[in-house]
């Protein structure tokens, strides 16, 4: 069990956060963005191109093998998404509908599969389709046509736009906040971290990213297979996260045996039934992956956190961008 030899002043910590108001730049893009999920794809003959929707088969080779998560067939892909390592969109253009071709790239040096990082290799690429988006046209009648009670034209929607980027930047702010703040308590903090729990924060850090992707309908072992690596490569790439998720841990605990705080079990089973809604799973799914005493601990440390905020002190500087 992780040790506190120091705990930190954690009333009054003094912290500088930055308050960046939404411009006309981030309101376009996200028309555009919200344009572009809703636009219909038309197939198209002739060359590939940037923002072309493309169906392949492809299968990468490295010293003329084949090496494990380089091959897939009907994968669709976006070019110019950036989805692949670096040159395999942009080698893609100016292909055409049944043409193979091989792609000479190189994974980047930071790759997190070892074996591939910085290597050479081929991808084999076949195109099958090609396909073109068409945005909806931006005005009344198709704001309309979104059936939003609240949103009848396109000054609304705009408005909507804005008031969703504003919430952003709100959120941002309120994350840049618990880091400095937080982070300034670990900084000022001695720990001993024991071995046990640098392991326990490693298996909880590997559960809340299966949790993730089972609300994208993806398995671990699927993500791992598009990232080109292996669980023990995930796991060497968790330490140094869970290392400081540990002494935090530590810390916070601290805290809470000073200030006697304490959660009920009725504030448990509103956080499971938070965690079952906000993850798109059953309550007893929840409970199949997370130990009611362990999400006690957890909302406990939330509520010390918290404490430490609000006795917190923050200078407001306001951005440009």
């Amino acid at each position: 069990m992780s040790k506190v030899i120091k705990l930190g002043n954690y009333k009054g910590i003094q912290a500088t956060v930055h308050i960046r108001p939404v411009t006309q730049s981030e309101i376009d893009r996200e028309v555009q963005l919200f344009l572009d999920e809703r636009a219909t794809l038309k197939s198209k003959l002739g060359p590939v191109v940037e923002g072309d929707l493309t169906t392949i088969d492809f299968e990468g080779f490295k010293d003329g093998v084949p090496f494990e998560g380089g091959k897939a067939e009907g994968f669709q892909l976006e070019i110019g998404s950036g989805q692949f390592i670096p040159g395999f969109e942009e080698q893609m253009i100016g292909m055409e509908r049944g043409e193979t071709r091989d792609l000479h790239l190189t994974f980047p040096a930071n790759y997190p599969a070892p074996e591939l990082a910085g290597a050479p290799v081929i991808f084999k690429v076949k195109l099958h389709a090609i396909q073109t988006k068409e945005q909806p046209v931006l005005d009344d009648a198709f704001i309309m046509s979104l059936g939003a009670p609240e949103i009848k034209n396109v000054d609304d929607f705009l408005a909507a736009v804005k008031a969703s980027l504003e919430a952003k930047h709100a959120d941002e702010q309120q994350t840049e906040k618990e880091n400095a703040v937080l982070g300034a308590l670990i900084d000022s903090s001695e720990v001993e971290i024991s071995e046990e729990d640098t392991a326990r924060a490693i298996e909880q850090h590997i559960t809340h990213i299966e949790m993730q992707l089972a609300s994208q309908q993806m398995t671990l072992e699927q993500y791992l297979t598009i990232m080109g690596m292996d669980e023990a490569s995930l796991r060497q790439q968790i330490i140094p996260v869970a290392k400081q998720q540990a002494k935090f841990e530590a810390i916070i605990d601290e805290v809470i045996k000073v200030e006697g705080l304490e959660t009920s079990d009725d504030e448990v089973n509103t956080q499971i039934d938070l965690l079952a809604q906000n993850n798109q799973i059953s309550r007893e799914d929840v409970l199949g992956k997370i130990d009611p005493a362990d999400l006690k601990r957890d909302f406990t440390r939330v509520k010390a956190s918290q404490l430490i905020l609000n006795h917190a002190q923050f200078t407001e500087v306001e951005n440009d961008a």
